[in-house]
């Protein structure tokens, strides 16, 4: 009797060992813990866990790696949590890799993300301080969802107080329903299409004769270099010079003949008196005088022409410099 009540002792302490290490044991799978894994420790600081639990999953790019061992109020502002993590998971974290408070799912538990960043940063050993990342929170998001529909709101109401006076104006609704706008506009913006194709293509031919230009070939270039032409463009001016003076000494002298006549018509004497009481000749004469005027002024204006031509427009100006020149010597002397 004696003996079978020590054999129900020792049952009774077996099973309830066994009980307890099945509790334990679950435990331990509930926090996400192993008997005997090779585990290691990362911190993060936050300003906010959010709901964060001992014993949350830790994913490292959406894996389960870990759990949440300890969450520690350091001040007013930080909380630290610790991370318990898997050893061989240890290669792929970098010092900074990126920590941050999650949701598994839409309305699941809260979990800590950590995030690659790459680059040439050194693996964790242990022990590191991840940096860490700030959650939206769904406060925030409400709130500024709420000012976008106030916002959107408003712009609902200007919409339609525009759409009721474009309604309200006849000016509006003619311009709105005329159908023949819309060819005209687009008639207007092929128009002007063709104009810029005109204007770039007139800009190409702008500058492909300036480069050859400044390369020294094409017309215009050659104009511009060359001596030949410049000289002969010198000797014609010469000559223009020439004929310019030639025809003041003739001005001048048709000038001295009228004052002739006109003194032998007042005294009434000489052979241009007679000449002159005859009206054919007078006409004639008078007809000879109008047109070398005429011939005069027209030579006076070709010689203003040549002057402002950008061909001779230097050489005009080497002219006029010498003749000041040659009159500042006269005045000094």
């Amino acid at each position: 009797m004696k003996k079978k009540s020590i054999n129900a002792i020792k049952l009774g302490l077996f099973v309830l060992a066994g009980l307890s290490l099945l509790i334990f044991a679950l435990y331990l799978l509930g926090k996400n813990k192993t008997f005997f894994g090779n585990r290691f420790e990362l911190k993060a600081h936050f300003r906010d866990v959010n709901g964060l639990l001992v014993g949350n999953n830790v994913r490292f790019s959406g894996i389960d790696v870990g759990s949440v061992q300890s969450i520690r109020i350091v001040n007013d502002t930080v909380i630290e949590v610790t991370l318990n993590l898997n050893r061989e998971i240890k290669s792929f974290i970098r010092n900074n890799a990126e920590a941050s408070i999650g949701t598994d799912g839409l309305i699941g538990n809260r979990v800590v993300n950590i995030e690659p960043k790459g680059g040439s940063t050194p693996f964790v050993n242990g022990g590191e301080m991840l940096p860490t990342r700030e959650e939206v929170r769904t406060e925030q998001m409400l709130q500024t969802l709420s000012k976008t529909n106030q916002t959107v709101a408003k712009i609902s109401e200007e919409v339609l107080a525009t759409v009721q006076m474009v309604r309200n104006s006849s000016e509006l609704s003619s311009l709105l329903n005329d159908k023949t706008l819309s060819y005209n506009l687009r008639a207007s913006l092929q128009n002007l299409h063709t104009t810029t194709k005109n204007a770039s293509v007139l800009m190409e031919n702008a500058v492909s004769t300036f480069k050859l230009a400044s390369e020294g070939n094409g017309t215009i270039a050659t104009l511009l270099t060359d001596t030949t032409l410049a000289l002969e463009v010198r000797q014609l001016v010469t000559q223009i010079n020439t004929l310019e003076r030639s025809a003041d000494r003739l001005v001048k002298d048709l000038n001295g003949v009228i004052e002739s006549v006109e003194k032998d018509i007042n005294q009434g004497e000489g052979s241009v008196n007679a000449l002159m009481r005859d009206s054919v000749m007078a006409d004639r004469l008078r007809a000879t005088i109008e047109n070398a005027e005429r011939g005069t002024a027209a030579f006076a204006e070709d010689m203003e022409a040549l002057k402002s031509n950008f061909l001779f427009r230097r050489y005009f100006k080497k002219l006029e410099k010498k003749a000041a020149k040659e009159k500042e010597k006269e005045l000094s002397n």
